[in-house]
């Protein structure tokens, strides 16, 4: 007859965050900003984007049905939003 010996799981400390301060908090929160617009001074073609994947995939079948490459395909969708708003973003 076999025991039932229960083996205590163990979870890896990974993911444990400390509990932060407020203070550390702002500190963090503002570390992230300024990483951020680093990125952006850097390189202003580079920006982070959260895009639904069935939005991308639209927008990447379109692209190719244009036979422009994606990045200048969405950069002319940007133009002519801010043409149409009046906005002369190369100022």
């Amino acid at each position: 007859m076999k025991k039932n010996i229960k083996k205590e799981k163990e979870i890896s400390g990974w993911y444990e965050h400390k509990t932060l301060t407020p203070q550390e908090l702002i500190t963090q929160k503002q570390e992230i900003e300024n990483w951020y617009e680093k990125r952006h001074r850097l390189n202003y073609r580079t920006v982070p984007l959260e895009i639904p994947g069935p939005m991308l995939l639209a927008l990447g079948k379109k692209a190719l049905e244009n036979k422009r490459p994606f990045a200048d395909f969405l950069e002319g969708i940007l133009e002519e939003y801010l043409r149409r708003q009046k906005v002369d973003w190369r100022k």
